[in-house]
């Protein structure tokens, strides 16, 4: 029988660890059973596994299971992260097919922060938009596309906390409306802020999942809102969509 390829060993090697992660402690024999692997071959990649410190044997129950190795690189890997490095390119090529301002902020409690910003030569309006301003969630597209995936109570909680104003007569002033507007966030898959926050200026925004699954950051295209028609919002709504994919999924490239 010829010899498997590394990368099919690769392969084989995380369907054990991912099976132990999933499963816990467990023997040759479910593994083999779970995986589709042959009980030999589940036996040698848990003997490297073994022998690199990643596994340990049970020898009461002559079972398997993984070690806190696995939680010290995993640690080492969150401790290097950073979503403005990360998301970097993602945004650079939203920019570009856009050809409009983005935003990347985070959140903090009920405010928003931004942490970069990528300029487009092309936009002509003037945005009070900056790297470390803050904004109460409530009035942007970027707050509302992390509202959107709120719990209730922690939504009516952030509502309550701001001091609603009317910065436009376009800014929702009123909660069930605030409400109403969410579910549509939700629907679409995006949040729009369009001259609500600043006059002449519209938003487009999505919500990108953290390393722990939780809504932290957003981005946004920025635009002159006479740019910004129904058609084009929905258009490039579809190119955040994807942009928030991609980054949330962990891709590498735009």
């Amino acid at each position: 029988m010829a010899d498997q390829s590394p990368v099919q060993s690769v392969e084989r090697t995380f369907s054990v660890i991912e099976l132990l992660c999933k499963n816990g402690e467990s023997g040759i024999t479910e593994l083999s059973a779970a995986s589709g692997l042959n009980k030999t071959t589940v036996f040698r990649l848990l003997s490297t596994l073994v022998s690199l410190g990643y596994a340990a044997k049970n020898p009461l129950t002559e079972k398997y299971r993984l070690t806190l190795k696995f939680l010290k690189l995993s640690a080492g890997t969150l401790s290097k992260l950073d979503i403005r490095r990360y998301a970097r390119r993602h945004l650079e090529g939203l920019s570009a097919a856009t050809g409009e301002t983005v935003h990347l902020v985070e959140r903090n409690g009920g405010e928003i922060i931004y942490i970069d910003k990528f300029e487009s030569p092309k936009n002509s309006v003037r945005m009070v938009s900056r790297v470390g301003l803050s904004l109460p969630m409530v009035y942007t597209a970027v707050g509302k596309a992390i509202m959107a995936q709120l719990e209730p109570k922690e939504t009516e909680k952030i509502w309550r906390s701001t001091k609603i104003m009317q910065k436009t007569d376009k800014t929702i002033t009123d909660y069930s409306l605030f409400l109403k507007e969410l579910e549509t966030v939700r629907k679409n898959g995006y949040a729009t802020d369009c001259e609500e926050n600043e006059n002449g200026v519209c938003c487009v925004a999505a919500a990108v999942r953290d390393v722990y699954g939780e809504y932290r950051y957003a981005f946004s295209v920025s635009a002159p809102a006479t740019r910004m028609n129904g058609e084009t919002i929905k258009k490039v709504g579809n190119i955040v969509i994807n942009t928030a994919e991609r980054i949330s999924n962990g891709k590498t490239e735009p």
